[in-house]
Formats: structure tokens, C-alpha cells, sequence
């Protein structure tokens, strides 16, 4: 690709929903800007890496793509995706919490909670075991580490006192509708504030590249 000042995201229209998709989900099409001028050359590359170390996905708008590549491509995806769907993991959720707490193990290094028959496969790891409770689950962003590629996925874990002052002035400004971007400590505030305040009528959506 030929070196030039920036490029220039595209918004879909009809022509564009068929988007490609990477490891990451749909692509985004871009157009490149030479000197301030469109020029006609669009691309496809991924919506949420800006580095291409991090996600190599590039396709040239109408470019026909051969098959031997589009397996490969496929098989990177693969080895890209998370261990469980989300379903899953929602499924092995509800299963942690109802066992008992002297049963409950969250492996640290593979980020992962631990159903009993898993446990003797992370011997060798580092685990934590103590006081994994109903309420410290619900701020999970006290159990996992945060993550730190300020190209494609960064998060930025407030210190609770910035939390409240946030929320405060939030409510304060009457704001009812909340985007947390890549900060789930605020997010899960702003939860835990509306169940233990059933006035309190502040909602928040979570954007986050995380499948953990």
C-alpha cells in the first residue's frame, strides 16, 4: 500500500453492509486521501485495531478474494476466538456462582473462573481461591487484569474515588444514558448503584473489546 497523509472512514450505505469480516468482526471501508483530495482507492481493515501488528486484515474494495486465501484467513479467526461463546460463558457463570464458596477458584493466569471438574488442569497455575464472592464478582474488574494496547483494546480502571466523583457529576448534570468506552469500573458502578438505589434511573452501556 502507497504511503499517504490519512484515510478517511466511510459510513455504510446499502453497497457496504456485505463488509468482510477479520478476527474482530466487520471490517471498516476506508478511502485514501492524497494531499487533501479523495482518491479513488477504499479499503477494507479492521474497525478496531489501529495497528497491523495487532490485526493484519486488509482487502481492497471489489478486490476478488481467492479461496486458498480466505481459508487462511478463516483458520486465523479460529485461533483467534474466544474459548467459549458468549452463551457459554453466561451458562458457566450461572454455574460458578451457584456452587459453594469453598468450591469457587478463578485461574489468574488464564483469566478464567474454574468449575470444579477444571480445576486439576490449572494445578500449575496461579489461582485464587479466597472470598470470591457474589458481590466481588460483580466488579470483575477487580479480578481481571486490565488491558493495556492503547492501539485496539486499552482500558483505563479508574480509582473508585474518580468513579463516584464521575457519577456524582453525572448525576448532577441529569444524564440518564451513560457509554462507558473501554472504562468497566465506571460501568459496573453504575450498575451496582442502580440496584442498591431502585430512584436511581442512570443506565450504562459498556463498550469494550473484551471477551473475558
Amino acid at each position: 500500500m502507497e504511503q499517504v497523509g490519512e484515510v478517511e472512514v466511510i459510513i455504510p450505505g446499502e453497497e457496504e453492509m456485505n463488509a468482510p469480516h477479520c478476527a474482530h468482526g466487520p471490517t471498516v471501508l476506508f478511502q485514501v486521501m492524497c494531499r487533501g483530495e479523495k482518491s479513488e482507492k477504499r479499503f477494507y481493515a479492521c474497525s478496531a485495531c489501529r495497528d497491523r501488528k495487532d490485526c493484519s486484515f486488509f482487502q481492497w474494495e471489489n478486490e476478488k478474494v481467492s479461496g486458498e486465501r480466505l481459508r487462511v484467513r478463516e483458520e486465523q479467526k479460529r485461533l483467534k476466538k474466544p474459548p467459549f461463546t458468549h452463551s457459554k460463558y453466561c451458562t458457566r457463570f450461572r454455574e460458578f456462582v451457584a456452587l459453594p464458596l469453598d468450591q469457587r477458584s478463578f485461574c489468574v493466569d488464564c483469566q478464567q473462573l474454574l468449575l470444579p471438574a477444571e480445576q486439576s488442569a490449572h494445578a500449575s497455575h496461579q489461582t485464587l481461591s479466597d472470598d470470591i464472592t457474589v458481590a466481588r464478582l460483580r466488579r470483575p474488574s477487580l479480578l481481571l487484569r486490565a488491558l493495556e494496547n492503547k492501539k485496539s483494546n486499552a482500558q483505563y480502571l479508574f480509582a473508585d474515588r474518580s468513579c463516584h466523583f464521575l457519577l456524582d457529576a453525572l448525576s448532577g448534570l441529569r444524564f440518564n444514558k451513560v457509554l462507558c468506552v473501554g472504562t468497566p469500573r465506571l460501568h459496573e458502578l453504575i450498575k451496582i448503584r442502580r440496584t442498591e438505589d431502585k430512584t436511581n434511573t442512570m443506565k450504562s452501556l459498556l463498550l469494550d473489546i473484551d471477551f473475558r
